[in-house]
């Protein structure tokens, strides 16, 4: 029987079991990282281990195209590094199809979308807007050139960009007052924080694909063309079968969009 389970590599950050027995007979194995930080994406349960729609749809995919997955928790700024380097083969933390990851990366087909939103505290005063964040500072994920460049582009070139690792330690500081607002995606802004009333979003979400890109996907070595097609084929399978709108409902209380 086939099984998902961790690497042992010293590179990552956490050692998070995390096991599904699939049908297959052995073949080559596919080493996945992803990043567990980002609830309800994927993240570590209180059990140690790995949870999230994430998770669940790699465990749906390698089943269904009887893959060998070895699955490890890859913190995020050496995500890229651990995929270039061969220490891992793919990433499965769902990443925006931009034009200059396109450039650098293979890239499964779109899984789903995502809108860019701005948060602040609930009592915060939003009344003009996005426009009323201007010349404040802003917290996002460090290293994700695409949120980078939307707050620039709504906010100015010269606003002050705070870079965080995870999303918790983002919201910290906005709630301490160190930061104005936390820019993310909705979906994860919406369930891990607005959903606790403590929070609100400011205005709508955007899905212009000027700033979201075109979806996301899972990201590969350059040259990977066998193993997309292979991936390719398990997305879509599950999403044909209504898996992603199932997953959907249970992480994010809505259907995503896979089209």
């Amino acid at each position: 029987m086939k099984m998902i389970k961790n690497l042992t590599a010293t590179v990552f950050a956490a050692a998070v079991s995390f096991v599904s027995v699939t049908c297959a007979q052995a073949e080559d194995t596919i080493k996945i990282g992803i990043d567990a930080s980002y609830k309800p994406y994927a993240y570590v349960d209180p059990d140690g281990q790995l949870a999230g729609f994430e998770i669940e749809l790699i465990e749906a995919v390698c089943s269904e195209i009887k893959a060998n997955c070895e699955l490890s928790n890859v913190p995020w700024d050496g995500i890229f590094t651990a995929l270039e380097t061969g220490t891992i083969d793919m990433i499965g933390t769902t990443v925006t199809m931009s034009k200059v990851r396109l450039e650098k990366n293979d890239a499964s087909r779109m899984i789903y979308r995502v809108g860019f939103a701005f948060m602040v505290l609930e009592d915060a005063d939003t009344s003009k807007g996005i426009e009323g964040l201007k010349g404040q500072a802003i917290g996002t994920i460090v290293g994700t050139q695409s949120y980078y460049d939307y707050i620039k582009s709504v906010l100015g070139a010269d606003t002050d960009i705070r870079g965080y690792d995870t999303a918790d330690a983002a919201v910290l500081d906005l709630d301490a007052g160190r930061i104005a607002a936390f820019q993310s995606d909705n979906l994860q802004l919406e369930q891990s924080y607005v959903s606790t009333g403590n929070y609100k979003l400011v205005g709508q979400p955007t899905f212009d694909p000027k700033y979201v890109g075109d979806g996301r996907a899972w990201f590969f070595k350059k040259g990977s063309p066998e193993l997309v097609g292979k991936i390719n084929k398990g997305l879509d399978a599950v999403i044909a079968a209504g898996k992603v709108d199932e997953l959907g409902m249970k992480y994010f209380k809505t259907k995503l969009v896979t089209k």
